[in-house]
């Protein structure tokens, strides 16, 4: 069982929720333990600004396409040689919510549980989501006769739809830690390079699923004109308005809106420790330019949890972060292969890799389902069951200048793939890089990153090589939400590495 991480205390729940996405899903990572593999989300190192191509930078290259080990090697006129680096990286993503967190504890308390006890959902007035009606005020002067009271219901309706559409589109968090280290080794002899890795990271995702509220007009009207129509004393406390809409009135005549339906939010965390061992080669050659070819083994180990919870069953987010604590894992070893080549020319290459050739895939565990009885919904909880590791095809070009000193970058990934948290992803990404030639001057890297599938967010990052071994990364979302106030990028991302070559 892996270890837990303590919760923060109530005294910090404004931080708690202040800090949002962030808070729900580093808690999960980190007492998660171990888990990386490559395009989870973001490759650590130099490769967070320039993307899975290759670059020349010896020991981070050869984290992306398998055959950029010997053409790295060969690039640098290395007959013997070898390098290492070794990277820590951060990351958070999250939807166009403001106050998020804040944002769903209004909304918990529109539903009702799962064991149909009424004693405390509802949304009062001074609860109720940014828009919403006054239920009371219209209780007090309801003439069932009236159609405009009526319509007003039905626009709380409608407000509650279009909040589960927004949780549904941009009520998401995503964060990931991460530690990579690759290994390079060259002699003549062995005709070619061998790599060795090692990897973990933990990612995590909290998420809405939305069930459509249903609401009938007529059954509405009906109910309100049978309510009034009992004497005062036989009047029930819940008044059924629609399919899944109620209204509750307490003795002192008090209205609470409350909905019968099964929207939930999931929160899935995976852990994956990985070890990785590869060799590449040049293939043929001619006076344009050498061919070289590549392929790499991974064994992983991974660890998966899930838990999906009603809304109806929380009465604020701190449950969640509860349940996310107490999460159990399920383990899975599996073995995938990458294979890859890359041209290379003198001011130009070109490259291609396959990865996950066998397509493994990995178990999460069951998520309770007693509390929830729409097909649909349940049909969802259990289609995330399954993680498979697509086959994906990348591809890459480069530009150099004749000195090295300049280099330009694309990376494609051709066809999208579903990480283990259920975020698709088809990344672009554009870089570029100037390598000074002195120690004191640090080495300079831009880049732009574009995801074509799933959030479709994209980012810009810049990254520095100091003292020629020390590198630092950045990136961060070019699309901004607000959080306590303040306009943050819906996406950041850190990384610090060390390499060394000799």
């Amino acid at each position: 069982m892996p270890s837990r991480m303590p919760i923060l205390p109530p005294r910090h729940k404004k931080l708690r929720k202040t800090l949002g996405t962030l808070s729900v899903s580093l808690i999960a990572c980190l007492g998660a333990g171990n888990a990386w593999a490559q395009a989870l989300f973001q490759p650590p190192g130099p490769n967070l600004t320039y993307g899975d191509v290759t670059h020349g930078m010896r020991a981070q290259s050869a984290s992306t396409n398998p055959a950029a080990a010997a053409a790295d090697m060969a690039r640098q006129d290395d007959a013997v040689g070898s390098g290492t680096i070794v990277s820590a990286a951060a990351g958070i993503e999250y939807g166009n919510i403001q106050e998020i967190w804040d944002f769903y504890d209004r909304v918990f308390g529109a539903y009702e549980p799962s064991d149909g006890d009424f004693d405390y959902p509802g949304q009062l007035p001074e609860t109720k989501p940014p828009g919403g009606i006054d239920l009371g005020e219209i209780w007090d002067s309801l003439d069932p006769d009236i159609q405009d009271e009526l319509d007003a219901i039905a626009d709380e309706v409608a407000r509650q739809a279009a909040v589960l559409a927004l949780i549904t589109t941009e009520g998401y968090g995503k964060a990931w830690i991460a530690t990579n280290a690759p290994f390079v080794f060259s002699r003549p002899r062995w005709g070619g390079a061998w790599t060795m890795e090692l990897h973990w990271s933990g990612t995590t995702r909290a998420f809405g699923l939305a069930e459509a509220i249903e609401f009938d007009r007529e059954q509405a009207r009906q109910s309100i004109q049978d309510w009034f129509d009992t004497e005062v004393a036989n009047r029930p406390g819940t008044l059924q308005v629609g399919g899944q809409v109620f209204l509750l009135i307490d003795a002192l005549g008090n209205v609470r809106f409350s909905l019968q339906n099964d929207s939930a939010m999931v929160f899935k965390a995976t852990q994956l420790l990985t070890a990785s061992t590869g060799y590449s080669r040049a293939a043929w050659s001619n006076d344009a330019g050498t061919l070289f070819v590549g392929g790499e083994a991974h064994l992983h180990d991974m660890r998966l949890s899930g838990i999906g919870v009603r809304f109806g069953d929380m009465t604020d987010s701190e449950e969640l972060f509860e349940q996310i604590r107490d999460a159990d894992y399920e383990r899975d070893t599996r073995v995938s292969f990458d294979a890859g080549v890359i041209w290379v020319a003198d001011t130009y290459q070109l490259g291609a890799q396959l990865t996950n050739l066998f397509e493994p895939d990995f178990q999460f565990p069951q998520i309770d389902l007693d509390p929830f009885s729409n097909e649909v919904i349940i049909g969802q909880l259990e289609q995330g069951r399954t993680y498979t590791m697509e086959r994906q095809l990348k591809l890459e070009a480069s530009l150099f200048g004749e000195d090295r000193k300049w280099s330009w970058h694309l990376g494609l990934d051709a066809n999208a793939a579903t990480d283990p948290v259920g975020n698709d992803f088809q990344w672009l990404t554009l870089s570029g890089g100037l390598n000074t030639g002195k120690w004191w001057l640090p080495n300079m890297r831009l880049g732009y990153r574009q995801n074509l599938a799933g959030t479709e967010k994209s980012y810009a990052s810049l990254g520095l090589t100091m003292f020629r071994f020390v590198n630092f990364d950045v990136a961060s979302s070019l699309d901004t939400t607000t959080i306590d106030g303040r306009k943050l990028p819906e996406g950041l991302m850190l990384s610090l590495g060390f390499q060394v070559n000799w």
